[in-house]
């Protein structure tokens, strides 16, 4: 998504294109429209000598001076207006930026750049557009000393590490997107491997239908499979645990009927054991389906016991 490697090393003076120190290679293109989020930079597609460069490319991030500050933009569309193209002179182009914040140098000599998301000063037309230098984007990826990991580089510049805050990313949702065999499952088990160093801590469920990260992670996997998982019967909701107990035979809706009454009994048996067969009211009420332990001996006295009762003959076949 970044800059290439020629631009990679660092520049401590000021980026006024008046200073003759500087490289006019770095000047791009300059601001022909602007609004609150985007705009558009004027610029060619070859260099002096006529050589397609390839320097405008989507997701590549740009700098604008504006003298104590530079905006950063990340390129988003890239075209000609006239859709043509000619192979006398230069084409010009017409590249669209994304304003995601600036960059302004410390207070202190030599102190290290600052970038802050949002616009403060926007571009005005004519504001030069070049190269982001390398102190100006490791200040855009810079953690702020975050509890950190390094998963690789920048692929803008491969001399600064890209880092991911391990607690921050840890604490919220993300996802992982793109088409088949770009990386996806390479860059999971990457992360997932950086953040277990990070964090042996760490507890991790994957459901893995194809299969492909059991490999990836010999070491630290606890692999469970159709062959191997045992879940406590208790565990079921009650058309899930009907499902089984009657597997093989139609239900009827008797029984369940029953079982809906008395596996909460049975459930609270096992939770007050000197409770006999009272069963809470309320929000802390048990169910049928609530996560509960039980003991299926307990359910079957439930069951006796009311096959015991005196009103209960007409529902004996049932309960049998």
């Amino acid at each position: 998504m970044f800059v290439e490697r020629e631009a990679s090393v660092g520049e401590p003076i000021s980026q006024e294109r008046r200073n003759a120190l500087q490289s006019d290679k770095r000047i791009l293109g300059n601001v022909v429209q602007c609004d609150g989020a985007r705009a558009t930079i004027s610029a060619y597609a070859e260099d002096a000598d006529g050589t397609v460069t390839g320097q405008w490319t989507v997701g590549k991030m740009i700098s604008i001076n504006l003298g104590a500050t530079r905006t950063v933009g990340l390129v988003y569309e890239i075209g000609k207006s006239d859709r043509a193209w000619s192979n006398e002179g230069q084409n010009p182009i017409e590249v669209s930026i994304e304003l995601i914040g600036e960059v302004r140098d410390g207070a202190e000599p030599g102190a290290k750049p600052v970038f802050d998301r949002g616009i403060t000063a926007y571009p005005h037309i004519g504001a030069i557009a070049h190269r982001i230098r390398s102190r100006d984007l490791q200040a855009v990826y810079d953690l702020a000393g975050r509890h950190s990991v390094t998963i690789g580089t920048l692929s803008q510049d491969e001399s600064i590490d890209a880092h991911i805050a391990i607690d921050d990313t840890l604490a919220r949702h993300f996802a992982i997107v793109g088409t088949t065999g770009v990386g996806k499952s390479t860059a999971v088990s990457l992360l997932l491997r950086k953040s277990i160093e990070a964090r042996p801590d760490l507890r991790v469920l994957i459901l893995d239908p194809h299969n492909e990260f059991a490999a990836s992670l010999p070491e630290y996997c606890v692999k469970v499979d159709s062959k191997t998982l045992d879940l406590p019967f208790w565990m079921f909701r009650l058309e899930e645990f009907a499902e089984v107990l009657f597997r093989g035979r139609e239900t009827v809706p008797e029984e369940v009927d029953v079982l809906r009454d008395l596996i909460p009994a049975a459930k609270n048996l096992y939770r007050n054991p000197s409770s006999g067969t009272y069963v809470r009211r309320g929000s802390d009420a048990l169910t049928a389906d609530t996560p509960v332990p039980y003991r299926i001996a307990d359910l079957i006295k439930q069951i006796d016991e009311r096959m015991g009762l005196l009103e209960s003959k007409n529902d004996r076949p049932v309960l049998k």
